[in-house]
């Protein structure tokens, strides 16, 4: 009997919050790349006049009126164990490359992730009474089936149907977290009825 497993909104929904989570995550690192730690450097320095000077207290009012944390540069020698030799920067030009590398790979695998679902969403897995069509649209009559191999099929949901048509071979998965489990069960059991020949089942 024809049916017709559509991309499972919770698959959707779970790839396009990755992909947005990594997008979204890469911004924080283009900030102190591009902004945040050239302000902290800039405070930096002023704090690290001071403290050369022995004027802390000079410091902590300048940073009171400003709205600065006082604390925050000896809090960062102490944590990053600078005691003695204070550089002339707190976030060098290295780190501020670090940051930028950090916002491309999470920019870029966010991107990757994205481009994927969509060429995914709108994938639909169905069968008529002579053949099934992939996800990729191609159609595979029934006596084209080759096999089916159902290793991941009892703890992952997944199968894989392996064909031959015009002396090529290929495959096609039959996901049912990807895909609406009922109508994808319903497709792998039909896709099974109606295997005559080939490979045995793995």
């Amino acid at each position: 009997m024809p049916a017709e497993a559509r991309i499972a909104k919770t698959w959707k929904n779970q790839k396009l919050i990755v992909a947005l989570i990594f997008i979204a995550g890469s911004v924080p690192f283009w900030w102190d790349g591009a902004v945040g730690y050239h302000r902290k450097n800039e405070r930096y320095k002023l704090w690290k006049g001071y403290a050369d000077a022995g004027e802390e207290g000079v410091w902590r009012a300048e940073a009171e009126r400003r709205g600065w944390k006082q604390d925050e540069w000896t809090e960062h020698v102490r944590e990053h164990h600078l005691q003695g030799h204070l550089p002339d920067l707190a976030f060098p030009p290295n780190k501020i490359i670090e940051q930028y590398v950090c916002a491309s790979l999470a920019l870029g695998l966010g991107g990757v992730i994205l481009a994927y679902w969509l060429t995914q969403i709108r994938g639909v897995l169905k069968t008529d009474d002579e053949a099934v069509y992939t996800p990729a649209g191609k159609r595979v009559p029934f006596g084209a089936i080759t096999g089916v191999g159902k290793k991941k099929w009892d703890s992952k949901g997944i199968a894989k149907v392996r064909y031959e048509l015009d002396g090529k071979r290929g495959q096609f998965v039959v996901d049912d977290y990807k895909f609406d489990a009922e109508p994808a069960r319903k497709i792998l059991a039909e896709i099974e009825e109606k295997l005559v020949v080939g490979e045995p089942q793995a």
